[in-house]
Parts: structure tokens; sequence; C-alpha cells
């Protein structure tokens, strides 16, 4: 699918919800000098979806808020809606328009050419700001009982503006990284960075498969577009689990303090548990990852022994099962590692859990209740479960790990994958156990369809016509948790720069997202309109040799700087900034600094991989060396003693598999 201009995908297919056939429409793409009349229905059909207002005025004072005993006279005739600066819009329906004034923060637009009894659609853009806005309706002199308007105001849409911002300074750095860590070695990467509902970044880098199973690399493989989808891996718990946990929360149908016996009755401890806690757990001790669960107590592997982690022992795991009908048998017979609630440690069998909650309450699989009831309403066709099974042709897919799950023969239990997986789940107990689908991991998706459902963070829940989930619902779910900040119900937060290493510490302090194992990460930034997609995978390298069952997950992608999330963030924050030259200049040289510093004092820096990596940054530098900092740097004592290793250690691009 051509990606040019998402906002075309997104209105599409809120329009075909919103209107029926014979109703004309333009969908407006928010430009400021637009008619303020930019389309007007020619039937009284009611436009269809969900708002952030959809009210009937005037509205009597005291049904205004009837929870309560008291009321404003004013609050009955002001709403507050999320908008953009240049961009949105409004429904209109009047038996008699004339009785109202409509105002967008304190400015009129007028109702004078608005028809009896027809549903128009007004441009407000004009008139809109970033954040939060207000709308008035006032009634006007003589209006009679009968005289009504009805409002319904969208959520706003992302727009593409990326061409505003195709010569920042700091995004042409940033390519320059990205593309010289691909040509020394790293695999792939997808960004999409929003601001102010806006698209401001869109690329794509590398190659869908970058290495053949024996470490050698390919340079013949297919390139990554901006619709090549990832393996999420744990933003899955975010982009599905969440949102779906969330939508029903928003609609009454789950209880996040309620028991988990009460949806699952045998969810209760067994008189020979060591460590109780399971009949009284709660949905919110889950969300929380403070429910008592192991991290890993890996259903998949029928090798694994929980009493010694490093060794393999055959047939050792008491909870073994790669058949997904077991699964909640195995979780209620896992045994808690801690009382719950006196502890926070992430668990993915809080989520897999959390999975098989919403399976149980919407009578649907995950992939099928998210894919059909959040994901298409949006419009939404690159965030699914199961690709292959779903028509994605596998070079459409970035491929993971090289020889399946065996990293490089090391692990091995029943029916393990030794391939190169492409278009399958690379975790393990979402493959083996949970067959594809679970609350975990699972999800694939391109940074495209994830920038939406950001938006719709953005957006305190909803996105065009569509509300997932409401505000209140929102804030319960992304506050701080009271014993650990970098909590929240699911969610990962910045805090007190407590994820900075991620998010980036020129984030906020209430920014929310998570990471992925595969690496993924997604930033959404509520205070300052921001979200920074990055989807690589890094893991789509050789396993560092020699190795031994200790060091079995040392990826060469590890050790680049694209797979520590937060350098990349920065620079997407830094982009938003608009930093200038001399300021990006003085990043690359710390970075080129920094890295080499690393490499010279630490012994675990030393592989080939970090040495390639180096290379990588150097090349990034040396591509800007007609600035006059640049070329300062690289004149240095410093600067050549960088430049000299580097010369040195070419060939560690060709060889990133060996430690040295």
């Amino acid at each position: 699918m051509n990606r040019k201009h998402l906002v075309t995908k997104s209105c599409t297919a809120a329009l075909s919800l919103l209107m029926l056939a014979s109703t004309s429409v333009v969908c407006i793409p928010n430009n400021i000098n637009q008619p303020v009349f930019a389309a007007t229905s020619k039937r009284s059909q009611e436009p269809a979806g969900q708002y952030q207002i959809n009210e009937s005025f005037p509205i009597d004072e005291k049904d205004d808020n009837p929870r309560f005993d008291t009321w404003s006279l004013l609050d009955n005739i002001n709403r507050k809606f999320y908008g953009f600066k240049g961009q949105g819009s409004v429904w209109v329906y009047s038996n008699n328009p004339k009785k109202f004034s409509l105002y967008i923060n304190g400015r009129n637009i007028k109702l004078t050419k608005v028809g009896r009894n027809k549903w128009v659609k007004l441009d407000i853009s004009k008139y809109t700001k970033n954040g939060n806005n207000a709308l008035q309706i006032s009634p006007q002199k003589g209006i009679s009982a009968s005289d009504k308007i009805d409002v319904k105001l969208p959520y706003p849409v992302l727009i593409d503006n990326t061409k505003k911002y195709r010569d920042n300074d700091t995004f042409k750095a940033m390519d320059k990284l990205i593309k010289a860590e691909i040509k020394n070695g790293y695999p792939s990467a997808q960004i999409v960075v929003i601001h102010n509902g806006q698209i401001i970044k869109r690329s794509a880098y590398g190659r869908v498969n970058a290495y053949t199973q024996d470490g050698k690399q390919i340079k013949s493989a297919p390139k990554v577009t901006n619709t090549t989808l990832y393996d999420l891996a744990s933003n899955t718990k975010m982009w599905a689990t969440n949102m779906a946990i969330q939508k029903l929360v928003s609609e009454k149908k789950l209880n996040i303090d309620a028991k988990v016996n009460t949806i699952f009755p045998t969810f209760k401890d067994k008189a020979s548990d060591k460590i109780k806690g399971k009949t009284d757990l709660t949905i919110r001790d889950i969300l929380m990852h403070q429910a008592g669960f192991p991290a890993d107590p890996q259903y998949h592997n029928n090798n694994y022994d929980p009493n010694n982690s490093n060794e393999r022992k055959k047939d050792a795991n008491p909870v073994y099962t790669q058949d997904r009908n077991n699964i909640l048998e195995k979780i209620i017979a896992t045994p808690l590692q801690y009382k719950p609630g006196t502890k926070t440690i992430y668990s993915d069998v809080d989520y897999m859990l959390l999975g098989l909650i919403i399976e149980k309450i919407t009578g649907e699989r995950e992939d099928q209740y998210v894919e059909n009831h959040i994901y298409k309403p949006l419009g939404l066709t690159h965030l699914m479960y199961k690709p292959l099974e779903k028509g994605i042709a596998k070079n459409n897919i970035a491929a993971t790990e090289l020889n399946g799950n065996s990293r490089d023969g090391q692990i091995s239990f029943n029916n393990i994958r030794r391939y190169t997986l492409q278009g399958q789940v690379h975790d393990e107990k979402a493959y083996y156990t949970m067959h594809g689908v679970s609350g975990h991991a699972g999800l694939f998706g391109d940074a495209s369809d994830l920038a939406v459902l950001a938006q719709m963070v953005i957006n305190r829940g909803g996105y065009g016509n569509h509300q997932v989930f409401d505000e209140d619902t929102l804030d319960e779910f992304i506050k701080p948790k009271s014993t650990n900040p970098s909590y929240g119900l699911g969610w990962r937060r910045q805090a007190s720069n407590a994820y900075g290493w991620a998010f980036s510490g020129l984030s906020d302090a209430s920014t929310v997202g998570h990471t992925g194992w595969t690496g993924t990460l997604t930033v959404v930034d509520p205070h300052d309109n921001t979200a920074v997609i990055l989807l690589t995978n890094e893991r789509n390298t050789p396993i560092l040799k020699p190795e031994t069952t200790a060091t079995a997950n040392d990826f060469a992608g590890g050790h680049y700087l694209l797979s520590k999330y937060g350098d990349i963030a920065s620079l997407a924050f830094a982009a938003v900034n608009d930093d200038k030259q001399s300021a990006n200049d003085a990043k690359l040289i710390s970075l080129v600094t920094q890295r080499y510093n690393e490499i010279q004092k630490n012994k675990d820096d030393q592989t080939n991989a970090d040495k390639a990596d180096l290379c990588g940054i150097y090349d990034a530098v040396v591509s800007r060396k007609h600035n006059k900092a640049i070329k300062k740097f690289l004149s240095s004592s410093t600067g050549k003693k960088i430049t000299a290793y580097v010369k040195a250690n070419r060939s560690a691009v060709n060889n990133v598999r060996n430690r040295n």
C-alpha cells in the first residue's frame, strides 16, 4: 500500500463509516485557507461513529451534570476538545440554525448559510490551536423551546507534513547515522515521528534479511519500505492487549479491581503452594506487574529447569506445554516468586493471562478482537497477528533470528525451529505454546499504523470518528504506580528519567510507551504532542562467538547504537526542537568520542560488532566533514586517534560474528 499520505487511508476508512453513499463529503486536508463551509450533506443523514463532542444544545443547566447537585450557568454552553493548529472540523445539524452562535476558542463561526435539518461539515482549522480548545454554543434572542442544534466534533487525524521537515538538520544527521550503522552491519530500521498531529518524519532503511544462517551478510535481499511489517515483541503488550483492556474497561465490560477467579473460577491457591496469593489476585495486580509470577517460566521449553535456569535438563520443566488449551492450567500451576503486591517484577506471564481474560470476556481470540474492533475501524491494515496466514508475503516482513530459536545451536527443546524466522513470531512462548497469538507477544506492524495508535493516545482515546476508550480510562492506565513511577497499568513511564535510556532524556515525565526484545520502541509524549516509533530487527544478526549457554542471547545487533533506542529517540526530540547544525555536529562528535572511549575501557565493548558500530558512527561524522566543527574535530589529536583506530578495524564489519 502506498503510504505517501497516511491521512488518505485514515480518512477513507473513517468516511466509509461516517457517511452513507448518497452523501457528498470532502476529506479536508486541514488547509487554513479553505472556506469555512468545506462540505454539506445533500440529505439529513446523521454521521456515524464516536466523537469527542456529541451533544444536543441547548442543555438545561441542571441537566448538564446530573451526577452532582451543583451546576454552572456557563458550563452548559462550553465544551473542551483536543485539537491542533490548522486542523479540524465540526458537524452541525439544526432545525433553526439562525437561533445559535458557534464559537471556537472565542471566535465566531457564522451559521447563517447552514440550511435547516441538514448535517453540515464546517472547517474550523483557522481557529484551532495545539492542545485543549474550546467550543461554545450560545442561543440567540427569541429562541423557542423546540429549537435545537446537534454538534459532533471528531478526534484529530494525522496529516503528512514530512516535506516541511525535509531540510531539518537533525533528521539529516539521523539519516546519516542510521544508514551508516546499516552499512556497517546492522540489519534494518523503520521510523515515524509525529508532532502536533502531523507526521514529520517517515523513513525506512536496510533490507528485510541481512545475514545468511552462517552469518554472512546478504546484499541482495529486498529493501525495507515504510509498509514492511516488524515483529513488535513486547510492544504487543501495549498496542494489542492494553488497547483491548482499556476498551473493555471504558465500555464497563471489565473491572480491573475484580479478582481473576471471578473470570476463571479455578484460579486459586493450592494447599501445597509455598507462596500464596492467587486466590486474591486482581487484574490491577497483573497490569502493574506485581502479581508474583516469575519473569519467564519458559512454558514452551520441556528442558528448562526452573531451579537452575543456566542448565538444561531433559523434561525438567513442570509447567511445560505446547498446547494453547492447557496454558491457563499451567499458569495456575506456576509457583509464585513473591507475595503479590510486595514487588514489581516485569513478567510475560502477566500479559499471557491478560490475553486469556480478553478472550474469556469477548468470546473471541485476541487477534480477532483487536483486529476487528480496534484496528480495522481505524483503517489500520498493517497491524496483525500471524501475517503469513493473512496474505502478507515474507519479503514484506523483516526477519528475526537466523537459526530459529536455537541461538546458533546452543538451545534445544521439542519442535524447535532452526530456520530463519520471517513472518512467524520470534517469541518462543507466543509461537510454541500460544500458537502465534498471545497477550505478551505476537503482533506484527509497521511504524505508520503504530503512529495512528500513538496519536490516539495523545488524542486521549480516539481518532477520527472512532473512540477506543475514554479519557478517564486513559488517565487511570498511564498514571504512575505509587511504589514505582516508571510503571503505569502496563505502560512503561519516563517518570524522573527512569526510562530515559529508551525514551530519551528530552521526553516529558508523563511520557509512556514500551520496548520489544526484537528491537522495537514506541514513545508517546502527551505533554508535547510527540511520538517516536522506531522499529528494528536487531536479532537478525549472528550470535557472537565463542559462546556459552550464559551468553546465548549475545546477538551482534545488540552492540549497535540503534539497539540502545535512546540516542535515536533523543535525535527525534531534538528535531522537533529544530536543533541547528552546530548542535547536531556536537552530538555526533560526542557520540563517536564516547563510543571510542567505551571500547578502549571495557572488555565487553571490544567485540567486532562494537568496532563495526564505531565505524558506522564515525562514517556519519565524516559525512559532515565540511562543517567547521567536524573538520576541527577530525584534525584534533582525539579525532586522529579515532580515525586511525577505525581504519585498523574496518575488517570487523565483515566479521561481526566473532568477538575479536
